[in-house]
């Protein structure tokens, strides 16, 4: 009786998981959507100054944006105000990246 209602159970499932699924027939995604938002200085909590830095990669179109990321993502931060890049050149080694800017987090309501 137990392995009559076990499989029951089982085939009962499986046909809900096969019912329920549906093929996605297309998706798109734009890619080239800017978005424009506007905070004031009293929406912020700022914090010190910080900096970061990686390998330059000239031929990255996205490095700015890379290093923006990992800024905020080290300094536990929601954005960097006022980022400052600069690219250091090196005689011997790798070009580093570099941006400066203010910590700052959202205050809460």
């Amino acid at each position: 009786m137990k392995k009559i209602l076990f499989f029951t159970m089982i085939s009962l499932m499986l046909s809900l998981v096969i019912s329920g699924c549906s093929k996605i027939i297309g998706a798109k995604v734009e890619r080239d959507v800017q978005y424009v938002v506007q905070f004031n200085g009293s929406d912020f909590n700022v914090g010190d100054i910080v900096t970061s830095e990686m390998p330059y990669n000239d031929k990255n179109p996205n490095i700015r944006s890379m290093l923006l990321n990992k800024a905020i993502s080290e300094n536990k931060c929601d954005a960097i105000l006022l980022p400052r890049y600069e690219v250091i050149s090196k005689t011997f080694g790798k070009n580093i990246i570099k941006v400066t800017g203010r910590a700052a987090t959202f205050k809460t309501k």
